[in-house]
């Protein structure tokens, strides 16, 4: 029986100091050149020695994962370890590969390593965006269910009216940044354990903007926004529920120096109604009849939530919680069309201060349907 070592948790190859590469990448051996390369990226996060600090052996194992990469993203190379030769055997170079630097950028771009998404750095300049704002606004049920259309105030941050938003003094424009020509971002060669790795930085001189402002705004002092009040119109649509957040792109803080503005966010509260509970699209109306009828059957009128009344018929018999359906009477559907229903629910009140007339009309309705009543005591008064 072969007898398997390990090295990092993985198999070697019989008789070998080689690495199982597709067991250390974690896919099969007949997996296509997109998964190697998907799973080689989340091994490179995971694995990278800046992402483990505190680990002395990071830097070899994430070497023997390169390698691993090198060697299956390569069809001559695979098919050379496949066949139990050695991989690397008069080939010279790296695989197509002058460098591991090379290997990583063709992964991740030509941030390498260190591009978007990975250690918090950016292969491509990031423009700067305004603070993102949130407000929140107490709508009537009617308004929810129909849509309408709101003026909301609030405090951000405003393009300086005196420099139009660039941060520089009357009779002044700011001037491109010699140091990364305008881009706000500047590729940096530095020292790593892994060798010499290209990162992209923000710009230290513009700090990202891109220009520098030489002589500020007195206004903004160089900032190029003022904190003032920002009105916006914004419309509700038909159907919001509690706790609908609506997103304005661009109507947040601006971003000073001809940056873009950040978004406003507005949280829908939706007040409580004296007629109607809501459930989902649908509304819910609580309509109270009497005994009689109830037992005889009336024809009722009962509100809607767009105004004005509908007549319902409550049926001979009708029994304490029955509901009934109006079709499309209820709120709007968020982003669909049409409504949803109203229910009505019935609820039988039962007199509790009768006249002398209804009291003895009950006791002969008891009498001929031979229901067992309780005469009252003399001196009893109702409480």
């Amino acid at each position: 029986m072969t007898v398997w070592r390990t090295v990092w948790g993985h198999r070697k190859r019989p008789g070998t100091d080689v690495a199982d590469y597709y067991e250390l990448l974690g896919v099969a051996r007949d997996a296509g050149g997109d998964e190697i390369k998907r799973a080689f990226r989340k091994l490179a996060r995971e694995t990278h020695p800046d992402a483990n600090p505190d680990d002395p052996t990071a830097e070899a194992r994430f070497k023997e994962i390169a390698k691993a990469y090198e060697v299956l993203s390569d069809p001559e190379r695979r098919a050379r370890y496949d066949r139990g030769g050695d991989p690397f055997a008069g080939m010279g170079g790296a695989g197509g590969f002058s460098s591991l630097d090379d290997l990583l950028r063709s992964v991740f771009g030509e941030g390498g390593l260190f591009g978007e998404g990975l250690f918090g750095t950016s292969a491509r300049p990031r423009q700067r965006r305004g603070r993102d704002v949130r407000v929140s606004v107490d709508v009537e049920l009617e308004d929810a269910a129909f849509g309408t259309t709101r003026e909301l105030s609030f405090r951000a941050g405003l393009a300086c009216e005196t420099c139009s938003g660039t941060g520089a003094a009357t009779g002044t424009h700011p001037t491109r940044c010699e140091r990364c020509g305008g881009a706000g971002q500047v590729r940096v060669a530095r020292r790593s354990i892994i060798g010499n790795v290209m990162s992209v930085e923000t710009c230290n001189v513009c700090r990202g903007a891109g220009d520098v402002v030489e002589k500020p705004c007195e206004t903004c002092h160089g900032r190029g926004a003022v904190e003032g009040t920002q009105s916006v119109s914004v419309d509700i649509p038909a159907g919001v529920q509690e706790g609908t957040r609506l997103r304005l792109n661009g109507y947040g803080e601006y971003g000073g120096r001809g940056a873009p503005a950040g978004d406003l966010y507005v949280d829908i509260s939706i007040k409580p109604h004296d007629a109607f509970t809501r459930d989902g699209d649908d509304l819910i109306h609580e309509l109270t009849v009497g005994i009689a009828q109830a037992s005889l059957g009336a024809d009722v009128s009962v509100p809607l939530i767009e105004g004005g009344q509908e007549e319902l018929e409550v049926t001979p018999g009708t029994q304490p919680g029955t509901v009934l359906r109006l079709a499309g009477k209820g709120t709007g559907r968020l982003g669909r069309r049409g409504r949803g229903d109203m229910y009505v629910r019935v609820n039988v009140a039962v007199p509790d201060d009768l006249s002398d007339d209804a009291r003895d009309a009950l006791r002969a309705y008891a009498e001929a349907t031979g229901e067992e009543t309780v005469p009252p005591k003399r001196g009893w008064r109702r409480r």
